[in-house]
């Protein structure tokens, strides 16, 4: 076999392996995010969804009179780890979407500690509303059905 014919054959063999290889790589960084995806989702319920969700803990708390701030303290570590995975996701579209949520967790840590109950239930709308806006758009790639 003549040497141009196998550099060619070898050269079109390393470049098919190099797009395959580069395609299992993306494939794989999909999975990866589908994985990521599917965590920030399952947290997403467990922090919001239910009548033991601290979200409905917290709005508990907030229709009363005075708050029981040891109850209220412990619905937020659950807050703060839902804003760290939507701002820490790779997925860019989650992360850009995280701003509004992050901020009204900030806010909502803040006003617990200084024990503002005003502060608090504007934060909690803040909260809310940032849900609302990723909602109401369908949530990142117009899936959720809310």
């Amino acid at each position: 076999m003549d040497s141009r014919v196998r550099f060619a054959l070898t050269l079109g063999t390393a470049v098919a392996c190099l797009a395959i290889a580069a395609t299992v790589v993306r494939v794989t960084a999909l999975a990866d995010d589908d994985d990521e995806d599917d965590k920030v989702e399952e947290l997403m319920e467990r922090v919001h969804d239910g009548k033991r969700s601290p979200y409905r803990q917290l709005r508990n708390q907030l229709g009363g009179a005075a708050p029981a701030w040891p109850a209220i303290d412990a619905t937020l570590p659950a807050f703060q780890a839902m804003a760290r995975a939507l701002a820490e996701s790779r997925d860019a579209d989650i992360k850009e979407s995280a701003d509004g949520y992050v901020e009204a967790v900030a806010e909502l840590v803040a006003a617990t500690r200084r024990r503002d109950q005003r502060s608090l239930g504007e934060a909690f709308q803040s909260l809310g509303e940032s849900c609302g806006d990723c909602h109401f758009d369908g949530g990142v790639g117009g899936e959720l059905d809310d």
